[in-house]
């Protein structure tokens, strides 16, 4: 298929492989480096990364935790009631997620049936959710896995994928497992990155190596359709900066369509998503926000004790490594996620620690990586000081100011 360059963010770490610290007088270890080059299909109209990385060195371990935001955790059980009311599931429901990293989403379903079960390669989360009671196979959603889930489980009347379509090089192959998985009238529903308001807003931190691949609902309809699954419901949202969240059946379900559907549809194609055109302007955004991000904390700097990055997510490394920062911008990123804190960012290895490291009341400058959480994490920060000023990149580069 025909490619067209679209952006180019460098040469990058995996986003996810924090260092450990080195002991005294000991070197970091050399850390393996990719091209992270964004390329629109003329074919497809998907957005999507060449060349890509294994995914094996990239979801063998995994630094982050579904669990550790209260903001993911109340939108996780917020899903699960919407969607066990909509679909009306009950004990004898049979529910697989894909991609369940430590069984948060899972556990909410619990309250409705014991019938669940995921799926996720990475087994240091696995592991968490095993031993949170989630029956939980530790592997990729290979046809293997497949055949194995048929023959254990039978057919799943919900199959869940959020966040993780993105993940997967050969998702049509995802989908036609999912369909093969699904139970007579069974659904299946995912939440994916949405091009609309992300990238061609300027949120180029959504571009990382393990996501392959930044949706659209026009590719969407084109997957589903070889993949023999009919989208019946298309929505957006505003998870990880905007998503869209999409509901699927079987073709021989003969399932009717929601006309949101449509009207979305109507709404990228006015937007031009399949045009490589519209994918022009990326890569001045993306110049923009450095600069943006640069000026920002040279101001910042002139009048605090302390400079701190608020959050260590995949989309922050992307923009510590972009924006080429250093402990010379720097001097501690902070983040809730146990895996990471005591550990080195991968490429600008930055200090990664909890809110501890910021003293009671210091005056502080900050930089917010996390930007999607943005309410939570304000929050603890007033719970530990009265005097920061906060630079906040994206949407659009604001500074939120205690005084």
């Amino acid at each position: 298929p025909r490619l067209t360059p679209i952006v180019s963010l460098g040469r990058m770490p995996r986003v996810n492989a924090f260092l450990e610290v080195p002991r005294s007088g000991a070197r970091l270890r050399a850390e393996p480096s990719y091209p992270l080059d964004l390329y629109f299909c003329e074919r497809c109209t998907l957005v999507q990364l060449q060349p890509l990385v294994s995914p094996a060195l990239l979801f063998g371990t995994y630094a982050y935790l579904s669990s550790v935001s209260r903001t993911n955790r109340e939108r996780l059980d917020a899903f699960a009631d919407e969607l066990a009311t909509r679909f009306a599931l009950g004990a004898h429901s049979r529910i697989l997620e894909i991609g369940s990293n430590d069984g948060t989403l899972l556990r909410s379903f619990q309250r409705f049936t014991q019938n669940v079960v995921g799926v996720d390669p990475a087994k240091n989360v696995a592991s968490l959710a095993a031993a949170a009671g989630v029956e939980t196979i530790v592997d990729f959603f290979s046809p293997g896995v497949g055949a194995d889930l048929a023959r254990t489980h039978g057919g799943f009347d919900l199959i869940l994928a959020l966040n993780v379509v993105a993940h997967t090089p050969d998702f049509v192959g995802l989908f036609s497992r999912a369909r093969d998985l699904l139970a007579p009238g069974g659904r299946f529903v995912i939440e994916v990155v949405h091009v609309l308001q992300t990238l061609l807003r300027g949120e180029i931190d959504t571009v990382y190596h393990e996501h392959v691949y930044c949706f659209s609902l026009h590719a969407l309809l084109h997957a589903a359709k070889r993949a023999g699954l009919i989208i019946v419901d298309a929505e957006k949202i505003a998870a990880q900066g905007g998503s869209l969240r999409i509901v699927m059946q079987r073709r021989q379900a003969k399932p009717r369509r929601r006309d949101r559907v449509a009207e979305l549809v109507a709404e990228e194609r006015d937007a031009g998503v399949h045009r490589a055109s519209t994918y022009a302007s990326i890569a001045h955004h993306a110049l923009a926000l450095r600069l943006g991000i640069w000026s920002g904390l040279r101001e910042l700097r002139k009048s605090a004790d302390l400079v701190v990055g608020l959050g260590a997510p995949a989309r922050g490394v992307v923009l510590m490594n972009y924006c080429g920062l250093t402990t010379a911008d720097l001097d501690v990123v902070i983040d809730d996620t146990p895996l990471k804190q005591g550990k080195l960012v991968p490429g600008c290895h930055i200090p990664v620690g909890d809110w501890t490291r910021i003293p009671k009341d210091a005056n502080i400058a900050c930089l917010m990586f996390a930007w999607t959480y943005r309410s939570e994490i304000l929050e603890k920060l007033r719970a530990r000081t009265s005097h920061a000023r906060v630079l906040i990149p994206l949407p659009a580069v604001e500074e939120v100011r205690f005084d």
